[in-house]
């Protein structure tokens, strides 16, 4: 019975985010354990967890694992998370770690948070996780007034507000010690928004594992300067 509501959701067209339950239904977070090796932390949102993909290896918590084989995974993601959520998660690290990865900042977008606030919060976040990695990592989404899942109008309005976090979490990056993956393309070459029924899940707003693999594209040159060159 469970089986069939599931498919029923994900066949018809039921609000979005009956969708997206049945998506988060598919998946686990990634995570994999090497004995006596260094480790990657993810904190993540729905995009750390792998909303989106039914195999956990093609999220981006398991396309790390499968080219960084020597590292151990431990994945604290979390569906609907935002930047304020990781603040008092940040605050409960004591371990020590290579990498810690912020895969957030959609969710913030989405439910049109104050950006100073967002701001100050994530500023937080790397005074406190910077003396716990040698590399303190970010990403969020690409454009989210991509996603097929709005109209034009919420597309708009959308994609102005992601341009506007852009460019903070961008000059936020470069007067810390945090390295900003920009996943934003504008609309005439973003392959993602362009090709949605490829490159997004059945919600229309998270990536499938295709467009994942197009985010990991940008991830990681960035992961392997710091991860295998000692940068």
């Amino acid at each position: 019975m469970l089986f069939l509501l599931l498919f029923i959701i994900v066949q018809t067209n039921l609000p979005r985010y009956a969708k997206t339950f049945y998506l988060i239904s598919q998946t686990s977070p990634y995570e994999q354990s090497v004995p006596g090796s260094p480790k990657i932390l993810i904190l993540g949102d729905s995009t750390g967890y792998g909303t989106g993909v039914t195999d956990p290896q093609r999220s981006i918590a398991g396309l790390i694992g499968q080219d960084f084989v020597q590292y151990s995974i431990i994945n604290d993601s979390k569906n609907g998370r935002a930047i304020g959520d990781l603040v008092s998660v940040a605050k409960e690290i004591e371990e020590s770690y290579e990498l810690i990865l912020l895969q957030i900042g959609g969710n913030d977008i989405l439910q049109k948070r104050d950006l100073p606030t967002v701001v100050s919060e994530l500023e937080t976040i790397i005074d406190t996780l910077s003396p716990q990695t040698n590399h303190l990592v970010m990403m969020t989404s690409g454009n989210v007034g991509g996603a097929s899942a709005f109209s034009k109008e919420k597309a708009d309005a959308y994609e102005s507000l992601t341009r506007a976090y852009r460019k903070s979490f961008v000059e936020t990056a470069d007067k810390t010690s945090l390295t900003y993956v920009d996943l934003f393309l504008e609309p005439e070459v973003d392959i993602i928004a362009n090709n949605p029924e490829t490159y997004l899940a059945s919600d229309g707003l998270h990536p499938s594992a295709a467009g994942y693999g197009i985010w990991y594209e940008t991830l990681y040159p960035i992961l392997e300067t710091r991860l295998t060159s000692g940068h």
